[in-house]
């Protein structure tokens, strides 16, 4: 990785631990009790906000319109159109935040099946309306955010969301301490108040100090006729009408998940954010940090250039990624264990848990191979196909999520989810190359090959030793737990990069040899 895919890694995947440990606090003080499904519940109306004004994509429609300004020298015209940018959309979302502040219980009952109940629609829509607000926050800063990714700043974009999982945090532990000592359940309120906070401080406040760094220029400007807006609005129209597959898993987890009880969508959402961090660290620090430079090449014509880079970056990212997934496949129990149990978390919640987030392991492939495959789309300004492709497919998944909640119970979700996910990758992988060629993609395509030759091998490792370590596992105290989980993490993913390179992969071969260096220089036995 370079300097600043360094750098964003290693921002995601703090914020991802704080993630993390946020969860661990929510398991210790409701488990999968209604409460918890209520908080989760509460984030479907303000991610649909999210989705309908692309807040998750704005860097993507932002970002190629603005370096177009940048190459052309006209830096006035860029920064008119960042303002108006900012204010036309601002405005669109602060009036479709009101309607929903009112009627969110009304939008919830919508969306989900009938195995919410009125107990928890209540909570879910008390929740959902302190955490709405934040969204307006979040919109703001994403705006600033891609500014800063033109300049090649990444580095006070990266802490949005660690900043914005501390202050989730200090409201959780700020919530519970009150509630202990005033006898009421204020912990999951706090965690709900963290969100506009967070927002707020993490999106909003440090963001704008990195804009004016970055020299940003502002103007109270609203001119939705603008050609320019007129172009970006239309950029932003497949993505606000279309699916992504990261807002369709979450979507069904909250739409779906009450099928499976009072712990249904707490249970797979648990499991979802486990696997999640696997996303965060490898696709979108590879996506994030390439795409700027996507972008650039497409505006100076350089396909060929532009289609090395990208299976150069998948083949690599691939490589790393599958010893990630064997290590979680394998130490999914003691991982859950440790990071959840204890508090209103116990062990047969444990057992589920470990179970759904194996089968949710599939997923994160397609989830990283699309957050780079479908970048390349937009910086080539393509909105719609990805959008129709994915769309498409996820539609298509939803009569499975009903047809087989029955006979596979809870792991259903995740079972249609990887199929999903993994065919819109070949999906988008088949239209790319029928459309800009091949450069690259026969080598990346053989090298992930032999990266999921190895993925099956160690997972049969894998098995062998869960019946041989289960016992162990299940038994032993936390630390000598925690010091087992990270020496056989360890393990497997050296084995599973060497396996890669036995069988040819260059890329593995180039890793292990950057890993065993590093190594050695820190035990002063090379220089």
């Amino acid at each position: 990785m370079n300097k600043a895919a360094i750098i964003v890694a290693v921002s995601l995947l703090l914020s991802r631990v704080l993630g993390i440990f946020r969860e661990m606090l929510l398991a210790h003080a409701a488990g999968v009790s209604l409460e918890k499904n209520a908080l989760d519940l509460a984030f479907m109306i303000p991610d649909i906000l999210n989705h309908v004004v692309s807040t998750g994509f704005l860097s993507i429609i932002f970002i190629p319109i603005f370096t177009g300004y940048k190459v052309a020298g006209d830096e006035k015209g860029g920064w008119k159109f960042f303002s108006n940018v900012l204010n036309t959309f601002g405005l669109v979302l602060l009036i479709l935040v009101v309607p929903a502040f009112i009627w969110m219980k009304e939008l919830i009952a919508l969306l989900t099946v009938d195995g919410v109940t009125p107990e928890l629609l209540e909570r879910a829509t008390y929740y959902g309306r302190i955490i709405l607000p934040g969204q307006i926050f979040i919109f703001v800063g994403s705006i600033l955010v891609a500014v800063q990714h033109t300049r090649k700043q990444f580095l006070i974009p990266s802490l949005t969301g660690l900043i914005y999982n501390i202050a989730i945090v200090v409201g959780g532990i700020a919530g519970i301490e009150i509630g202990k000592h005033t006898g009421t359940n204020l912990g999951l309120e706090g965690f709900a108040w963290g969100v506009p906070v967070g927002s707020f401080i993490g999106f909003f406040a440090l963001q704008i100090f990195g804009a004016k760094r970055g020299g940003v220029h502002y103007e109270v400007i609203c001119e939705p006729t603008h050609p320019d807006i007129v172009r970006y609005f239309k950029m932003m129209l497949p993505m606000s009408l279309g699916v992504g597959s990261m807002f369709g898993l979450e979507f069904i987890i909250r739409s779906f998940g009450a099928n499976f009880g009072t712990s249904g969508i707490s249970s797979l959402n648990y499991a979802y954010r486990v696997m999640y961090t696997l996303v965060a660290v490898f696709g979108f620090s590879v996506s994030v940090t390439s795409y700027p430079d996507m972008a650039r090449l497409v505006k100076e014509g350089q396909i060929a250039q532009l289609n090395e880079k990208i299976w150069k970056s998948l083949s690599r990212m691939f490589c790393i990624l599958i010893p990630a997934v064997v290590a979680v496949w394998a130490l999914s129990f003691p991982a859950v264990r440790i990071l959840f149990e204890r508090g209103a978390f116990q062990r047969e919640t444990t057992e589920a848990i470990s179970e759904i987030l194996r089968w949710y392991l599939p997923v994160s492939l397609g989830l990283c191979l699309q957050a780079v495959l479908v970048r390349s789309f937009y910086a080539s300004e393509r909105m719609w196909l990805p959008t129709l492709l994915n769309t498409g497919i996820f539609a298509a998944t939803i009569p499975a999520y009903i047809w087989l909640a029955e006979p596979l119970g809870i792991k259903s979700v995740p079972i249609i989810g990887a199929t999903g996910a993994i065919l819109q990758v070949v999906s988008m992988i088949y239209m790319w190359a029928k459309k800009n060629g091949t450069d690259g993609m026969k080598t990346a395509l053989l090298n992930m090959g032999r990266a999921l030759v190895a993925l099956g091998i160690m997972i049969a490792a894998a098995i062998g030793l869960d019946h041989v370590s289960g016992e162990f596992v299940r038994s032993t105290n936390f630390v000598v737990l925690v010091i087992y989980a990270c020496a056989a993490g360890c393990v497997l993913l050296f084995m599973t990069l060497f396996i890669q390179k036995i069988l040819g992969s260059k890329d593995a071969g180039d890793i292990l040899n950057e890993l065993v260096g590093k190594v050695l220089r820190k035990l002063h036995l090379k220089k």
